[in-house]
């Protein structure tokens, strides 16, 4: 749709400028954008609700911020069961202070600033119902996690939860890779039958067949057993993320509910391995 200011009946006269050009611009960035909607279950009427890959947006664009309806909006959010996100748009930079910007982010709040042409954000938006921190990650794991840590903390917790499998991937390919190498590993299936893996084939494993490979060892270390049961666990999240992000239902529900815990578990996984 095209945005025009007659679509408006909230919004001053002053700002009314700013408000269709943003609106406008969200549809160019594939939003579908809805304005003014009404719903009694929301905690006001937000000047838009933009939907993308099933994530649910409000924006609020005014001349100042509201920290307390910002608040009421995170409340919202919290109690939602789909992914839903918040963002105070803002008309005028003098009135953005740092201690506003400081506790929007701590809120998972974004921020844009219109400025003319321009829209800048000044805070990422988190996923609102998503009530998930992530976890500690000690010094010697920092660098391999810190993609993941900057993704989460900019509210993209799928592709931080994705990256993360990678660290998990790479780490648990090193380890097997090292074994095989040192003929320090023997593999047998479920059946008994002997299987050879060769360096080769352990470098092109997917977190998938690592999975399957760290069951199948013989006489698996205790770090391995439990390395082959985090990465049976981790691997259908892995497959969500990377082959149906955008799902809904069952899948969309585990990944969720999830995420938290398996970020855990990977932390733990590769804490193991590096110490093994």
């Amino acid at each position: 749709m095209v945005v025009k200011a007659t679509h408006f009946e909230l919004i001053p006269v002053d700002l009314l400028d700013a408000v269709v050009y943003y609106g406008n611009w969200l549809e160019e960035m594939g939003f579908r954008v809805v304005v003014e909607p009404y719903d009694v279950e929301y905690p006001n009427t937000p000047v838009f609700r933009g939907v993308r890959n099933r994530e649910h947006y409000f924006y609020e664009v005014s001349s100042t911020v509201n920290v307390a309806r910002a608040e009421e909006w995170v409340k919202y959010g919290r109690a939602s069961s789909q992914d839903t996100r918040y963002i105070v748009v803002i008309a005028n930079r003098k009135s953005v202070s740092s201690a506003s910007l400081t506790r929007l982010r701590a809120l998972g709040v974004g921020v844009d600033l219109i400025e003319g042409s321009n829209i800048h954000q000044l805070c990422a938006a988190h996923d609102l119902s998503l009530n998930v921190d992530f976890p500690t990650v000690p010094r010697t794991l920092r660098r391999q996690l810190a993609k993941s840590r900057e993704l989460f903390n900019q509210g993209h917790w799928k592709e931080s939860f994705e990256d993360a499998c990678l660290a998990l991937e790479t780490e648990a390919r090193e380890h097997l890779l090292k074994a095989v190498r040192n003929s320090q590993a023997t593999f047998m299936s479920d059946k008994g039958k002997p299987i050879t893996h060769t360096e080769a084939q352990v470098a092109s494993m997917t977190l998938g067949q690592l999975a399957v490979a760290f069951k199948n060892l013989v006489g698996p270390t205790q770090t391995q057993s439990r390395v082959a049961q985090a990465l049976a666990r981790i691997n259908p999240q892995r497959v969500t993320v990377a082959h149906h992000k955008h799902a809904t239902g069952r899948r969309a529900q585990a990944l969720r509910t999830q995420v938290g815990k398996d970020l855990i578990v990977i932390v733990n996984s590769i804490k193991m391995l590096k110490s093994s």
